[in-house]
């Protein structure tokens, strides 16, 4: 049965320790690189037409459509945010100035159901 695992690169130089100064290796030392280079280009099926190929563009998701749903609500303001960016200033005074717990900000039906005993 052939191995799952990629093989192991720990022992590989890292070219990106210290860009400042290249590396010298030995010819055994080159060697070893280069079987361990061939190794992973085998197990995940890579070609050197792969490498010399263009490097496609990413593809960016698309923005969600409609505003985002509210994550947290001020009780007394009405104040929201919907967790994207930065904290805004009045979710830092309530929960640092006014004492308030995150769980309070949640919005009401954001709250997972209470069961009521009766």
């Amino acid at each position: 049965m052939p191995d799952t695992d990629p093989p192991n690169a720990s022992e590989a130089i890292d070219p990106w320790a210290d860009s400042a100064a290249p590396v010298a290796l030995s010819r055994r030392e080159r060697a070893v690189v280069l079987a361990r280079i061939e190794a992973l280009m085998e197990f995940w099926g890579i070609t050197v037409d792969d490498l010399l190929a263009p490097t496609p563009e990413p593809e960016t998701p698309p923005p969600p459509a409609g505003p985002l749903p509210v994550k947290y609500r001020h009780p007394v303001t009405g104040d929201t945010w919907d967790g994207q960016g930065p904290h805004p200033d009045w979710l830092r005074r309530a929960l640092l100035q006014e004492g308030l717990r995150v769980d309070e900000l949640k919005p009401v039906e954001a709250l997972p159901p209470t069961s009521e005993a009766g």
